[in-house]
């Protein structure tokens, strides 16, 4: 009895209390949630005052998010979409970052939004991947890198890409639909629709059938 009395706790009961705590803390004209919505713990999220969020319906989180949306930046979570724990998205500047219906994050990634994130639908991102739009400038020696400031640029996933754990995916990248990235790789550059890379940096290694 105690057993099953946990697992509703932890299944049902503490997602959906957390979720409305959620609602409570962060119930704002620029923070829209859906219907459905679950969490595991109440997720840190800052919103500036000309950004936005937007969380769909069916949306499930893990623990220990953290949403950060600054500028005038937009976050928006589509339907279906489920986040594993840990996982960091920030959003500045004018960047939007999309995360398509029924996508799936994998633990401790990051989507590092300095311009636009895009994902289609059914995505799979396994954990511990970085997302990256931005750069340091680092031309000068006569400053410091810390004091040259960005170069951004957007990143897409078409349709049911799949990212392989600790993967990085550089500025201006574009994978197209059906791409698999191998774990550990490194992509600097787009990669075409079904076409598997790996490495460092990623290359074609074949092609889905």
């Amino acid at each position: 009895m105690f057993f099953a009395l946990s697992q509703y706790y932890i299944r049902k009961f503490r997602p959906q209390w957390k979720a409305f705590l959620t609602r409570l803390v962060y119930s704002s004209r620029n923070v829209k949630i859906g219907r459905n919505f679950t969490t595991d713990s109440v997720p840190r999220i800052l919103v500036d005052p000309e950004a936005s969020l937007e969380i769909g319906d069916n949306v499930e989180f893990r623990r220990n998010l953290e949403i950060r949306v600054h500028g005038k930046a937009k976050v928006k979570i589509e339907d279906n979409v489920r986040i594993d724990r840990g996982v960091r998205i920030l959003a500045a500047n004018k960047a939007e970052i999309v995360i398509g219906k029924g996508t799936r994050i994998g633990l401790y990634t990051v989507l590092n939004g300095g311009d636009s994130i895009k994902t289609g639908e059914k995505v799979l991102v396994s954990g511990f991947v970085y997302l990256q739009t931005s750069m340091h400038g680092f031309a000068s020696k006569s400053l410091s890198v810390q004091d040259q400031g960005y170069d951004h640029a957007p990143v897409e996933l078409k349709d049911d890409v799949w990212l392989g754990t600790h993967v990085v995916i550089m500025p201006g990248v574009t994978l197209g639909k059906g791409a698999v990235v191998g774990s550990n790789a490194v992509v600097t550059k787009s990669v075409d629709d079904y076409t598997v890379v790996a490495g460092i940096p990623a290359k074609p290694i074949k092609q889905r059938e």
